[in-house]
């Protein structure tokens, strides 16, 4: 025979359990009815019912979940994913009919500013950024997760918006 060691401490109500090695578990609920979670014991969580001053209780531990389970189950279900979402709004933006992207790569914008002798650096590598609808997606597909591919989208609006207000200021193009 072992000897066990148990301690408990009530804070506000929860319980804390206490095992040898330290805090093996929280409880919470009424007396005949609780819930323990565990922290440092292995096992799933444990409901209780029982008739207080009795000593009958039921008892039913939950299998453990792993976890890939458990991120499995806080990954929201779209059909689409955020990141393809993203893509094609950015697209949507860029290309088609009365698009800024209709001026750029029809009317030939992107390649005047790339020609253009005294384009500023910063406005030749933004237009390289946007010079076609493949490189707009190349660069956003090339992001990797959700927060990266928003970024990536920012940097292609931005580009949009610098080089739109150069081919302004520089007469190639009319204002909005």
């Amino acid at each position: 025979m072992s000897w066990r060691f148990r301690r408990s401490m009530k804070v506000g109500p929860f319980r804390l359990n206490f095992g040898k090695t330290g805090l093996s578990s929280v409880s919470i609920g009424p007396r005949g009815a609780s819930l323990n979670v565990p922290v440092g014991r292995s096992g799933g969580t444990r409901t209780t019912v029982g008739i207080p001053g009795t000593g009958l209780s039921w008892t039913e531990e939950a299998s453990p979940r792993s976890t890939r389970e458990c991120q499995q189950q806080q990954r929201s279900r779209p059909q689409e994913t955020s990141t393809e979402s993203t893509i094609r709004e950015v697209l949507g933006v860029m290309v088609g009919p009365e698009c800024v992207g209709d001026a750029f790569w029809r009317q030939g914008l992107i390649d005047r500013v790339l020609n253009y002798e005294d384009t500023p650096r910063r406005i030749r590598e933004a237009a390289l950024l946007v010079k076609s609808p493949e490189m707009v997606e190349l660069h956003l597909r090339r992001a990797r997760g959700v927060a990266a591919t928003r970024r990536a989208a920012q940097e292609v609006l931005q580009a949009a918006q610098s080089v739109l207000a150069f081919t302004e200021e520089m007469g190639w193009s009319e204002p909005g």
